[in-house]
């Protein structure tokens, strides 16, 4: 019989008020949010860098599409079976909990041409940094309203040498942008450059 009496005697232990002036500190989330992120080797031996990078993608709330195929995935059981090979094309990060140490994922892929990241609290400089695992292959990329990003991380992109588009704003952390985006132009003198404050 399941009884309930040790739960009330813990509740009646908590006291709401005692805690409104403790610091908010979320620990746990920031560890599943790891987690979540993280490369499974295991996996990547199994199934490939493109599916693993799809299944990271879709995990964190992401979208994922691939070559030859029309639709953007957003759902992690609407991907194609596991045994079927695919190759990614274009990541949408909008909105989603992806971080730098899922940019791991990157690696090994050859097709990635196109990468969205809008409104990604976790992006930072080193997740820019780790875009050099596809800097032969990207040729459009968006970042917007990712508070983390600062004018070093930017300057990171100068490594994309097939960048043909590059587009920012909302970008809050970085200080010169004028001073950047004349540093990447010299650096990528093929592609072009929307960049905003």
């Amino acid at each position: 019989m399941l009884t309930v009496r040790p739960m009330v005697r813990v509740a009646a232990k908590f006291d709401p008020v005692s805690m409104a002036g403790a610091p908010l500190s979320r620990p746990f989330w920031g560890w599943v949010n790891m987690m979540f992120n993280r490369v499974d080797r295991s996996r990547l031996k199994k199934v490939g860098p493109d599916r693993l990078c799809a299944e990271w993608l879709l995990k964190n709330g992401a979208k994922a599409k691939f070559v030859k195929d029309h639709r953007t995935h957003v759902h992690f059981n609407a991907l194609p079976h596991e045994t079927l090979p695919v190759l990614m094309e274009e990541l949408d990060g909008t909105d989603s909990g992806i971080m730098h140490i899922g940019f791991d994922h990157l690696e090994g892929l050859t097709r990635l041409r196109k990468v969205t990241l809008h409104n990604c609290v976790y992006i930072d400089d080193q997740a820019l940094y780790k875009l050099k695992n596809v800097a032969g292959t990207l040729e459009e990329l968006q970042i917007s309203k990712c508070g983390n990003v600062t004018d070093h991380g930017l300057l990171c992109l100068k490594k994309l040498t097939k960048l043909q588009q590059l587009k920012t704003f909302e970008l809050g952390y970085v200080k010169d942008l004028q001073q950047v985006e004349k540093q990447l132009k010299e650096a990528l003198p093929e592609c072009q450059f929307d960049m905003k404050p």
